[in-house]
C-alpha cells in the first residue's frame, strides 16, 4: 500500500522545474509523478501535506518565488515538543514538524538572508544549464540524428551514390552542364538535402549528432517543430549550395552545415533574449571559433579530405538569417523567461507559425 499523500496537482503544460530545484535544495520528502495527464506532487510525510499545499498554491498565483524560500531546521526537543505543523500567514513562513525527527520553519518572506542550521545551501544565481527535454517534444532533432547514422551505414553498404552530389571534374559549373544540372535534369532534386545524411566515420555522425542534442533540441522544444524542421530543410541546401560552388572537384557530406546554421540561429536568439541560456553562450562562440580556425586550413592537414568549410559557412549564414527572420516576427518570445503569475511554463512546446 503506498504511503505518498497527495499535495496538489498541476497541469502538464505548468513548468515545475523551480519546484524540483526546492524539494532537491532542501531534500524533502516530495515527488513528483505524471497521472491521467496531470503532474502530480506527494508527500510520504503527512505534517508536510497542508503547510507545501499552501505553499504551492500561493507560488502557483505567483505570490511566491520558490527561489527566495528558506528552510530552517531547529532542535524538534526544544521548540517543537509536539509533531504537527502550523503556518503563519501574516509573517510570511510556514513551519512543518517532520514526524518528530526533525522541524523546519519555511521561510516565504522576500529579501530574508537569515539561515538557521546547517543544511541549507548559500543561494547562487542562476547558471546555465541544457534543458532534459522530454523525446516527443523534439521529434524534428531526434530524426535528423537518426538520418546521419542512417547516412553512414547506406555510405559502409556502398549504398551510398543516391544521396551525393557527383563532383563536377572541370568545366562550367553553370547548371545545364554540371553534374548537379545532371542530377535535377533527372528529377533528382533530393539532392539538395540528401548529402547532410552522408557521413564518412562514426566519429563524423556522433559530433553532428552531439550539436543537434545540444542546440537543435532546445531550439525545436522552445519554437516548435514546424519552424524547426523549416529551418533544416532550408540550411541543408543551402549548405550543400555552397560547398558544391566552392568545391565542385571535391565530394562532401555531413550535417554539420545544419548544425551551424542551428548555432547561428541560437546566436540571434540570445541577441534577442539575452536571459535565454539553455545553450551556454560560450558554447556558440567556441563553435564559430572553430568555423574560423577550420577556414584558415590549419586542420587540413590532421583530417583526411579536409573540412567542408563553405558548407559550414552556407548553413551559418542560412542560420542566423532565418534566426533574425523568426525573431523579428516576434518568435523571440518563447525563448523568454516566464514572469511569476505566468503559468505557460518555459519548458512548454510552442507553435508559433
Amino acid at each position: 500500500m503506498s504511503n505518498w499523500i497527495t499535495v496538489c496537482d498541476f497541469p502538464l503544460g505548468k513548468d515545475l522545474s523551480p519546484l524540483a530545484e526546492f524539494i532537491r535544495r532542501h531534500q524533502l520528502p516530495l515527488r513528483i509523478t505524471e497521472e491521467n495527464n496531470t503532474q502530480v506532487v506527494a508527500s510520504l510525510a503527512p505534517q508536510l501535506v497542508d503547510p507545501m499545499r499552501q505553499l504551492l498554491t500561493r507560488w502557483q498565483e505567483g505570490g511566491v518565488d520558490l527561489a527566495e524560500v528558506t528552510v530552517h531546521v531547529h532542535d524538534p526537543g526544544a521548540e517543537y515538543p509536539q509533531a504537527g505543523a502550523a503556518v503563519d500567514s501574516q509573517a510570511g513562513t510556514e513551519t512543518v514538524d517532520d514526524g518528530g525527527r526533525q522541524a523546519a520553519e519555511v521561510d516565504t518572506a522576500p529579501g530574508t538572508e537569515e539561515r538557521t542550521g546547517a543544511t541549507d545551501p548559500v543561494q547562487r544565481p542562476p547558471v546555465s544549464v541544457i534543458p532534459q527535454w522530454p523525446l516527443q517534444q523534439t521529434p524534428v532533432s531526434l530524426l535528423l540524428i537518426a538520418l546521419c547514422f542512417i547516412g553512414w551505414f547506406m555510405l559502409r553498404q556502398g549504398w551510398g551514390e543516391p544521396l551525393l552530389i557527383f563532383p563536377q571534374p572541370s568545366g562550367d559549373l553553370e547548371l545545364p552542364g554540371s553534374t548537379l544540372g545532371l542530377h535535377l535534369a533527372q528529377g533528382e532534386y533530393w539532392r539538395l538535402w540528401s548529402p547532410a545524411m552522408v557521413h564518412f566515420s562514426i566519429p563524423h555522425a556522433l559530433f553532428n549528432s552531439l550539436g543537434i542534442w545540444i542546440v537543435g533540441r532546445s531550439l525545436e522544444a522552445r519554437a516548435g517543430s514546424l519552424w524547426f524542421a523549416l529551418l533544416a530543410l532550408v540550411s541543408a541546401p543551402a549548405a550543400n549550395l555552397a560547398q558544391y560552388y566552392s568545391s565542385p572537384q571535391s565530394l562532401f557530406g555531413g550535417m554539420s552545415g545544419v548544425v551551424y546554421a542551428l548555432i547561428g540561429c541560437a546566436l540571434v536568439v540570445q541577441r534577442f533574449q539575452p536571459q535565454w541560456r539553455d545553450v551556454p553562450g560560450a558554447l556558440l562562440w567556441l563553435s564559430v571559433v572553430w568555423l574560423l580556425v577550420c577556414m584558415l586550413g590549419v586542420v587540413d592537414y590532421f583530417i583526411p579530405g579536409g573540412i567542408a568549410n563553405a558548407a559550414h559557412v552556407g548553413g551559418f549564414v542560412a542560420g542566423l538569417a532565418l534566426g533574425l527572420v523568426f525573431c523579428l516576427a516576434g518568435g523571440s518570445r518563447y525563448f523568454a523567461p516566464p514572469s511569476k503569475k505566468n503559468d505557460d511554463a518555459t519548458h512548454h512546446r510552442r507553435q508559433p507559425f
